[in-house]
């Protein structure tokens, strides 16, 4: 990496620091407290962008798991690979955030209400199996990522 493409680097890292200190700092202390809910909305901070990039990371999975199948290179399938490990990262902590929120809004850890279960839960369970499978002792069906392409 040449010296210019560091520095730009260093430059993108401490933007992006900035401004999540300033993201922080306008949650926890500019925002004010919702009167219903209380201190509880501000894990919808949290939670709604934590759910766009789950959902983004299996939208990555998608296209390039189509790729894949379309050009058998094995960019596509790692690139899929990468985002399914993003994706379950993240939908595991839309999971955890969701019920910390809904036990004091609606007095109950989790409700098994259809559009709650179905897309989430499914797309985590089914590229946690893929990624444990990739991983394991059935590392021959490997370019799995593109099996489990239907999220």
């Amino acid at each position: 990496m040449g010296k210019k493409n560091r520095i730009l680097n260093y430059c993108l890292i401490a933007l992006g620091f900035v401004l999540m200190m300033a993201a922080l700092y306008l949650v926890f202390v500019y925002v004010p407290t919702d009167k219903h809910t209380g201190i509880v909305q501000r894990i919808f901070y949290f939670h709604v962008p934590l759910a766009w990039v789950s959902f983004m990371a299996f939208a990555i999975v998608f296209v390039c798991s189509i790729c894949y199948l379309r050009k058998r290179t094995v960019k596509w399938d790692a690139l899929a690979n990468a985002a399914a490990e993003i994706g379950v990262i993240f939908t595991t902590l839309v999971l955890v955030t969701g019920p910390l929120w809904a036990k004091p809004t609606w007095g109950i850890w989790w409700t098994w209400d259809a559009r709650l279960f179905t897309g989430a839960k499914i797309c985590y369970y089914t590229r946690t199996g893929c990624q444990v499978c990739c991983r394991g002792r059935y590392r021959w069906l490997c370019g799995c990522s593109h099996y489990f392409s239907g999220c």
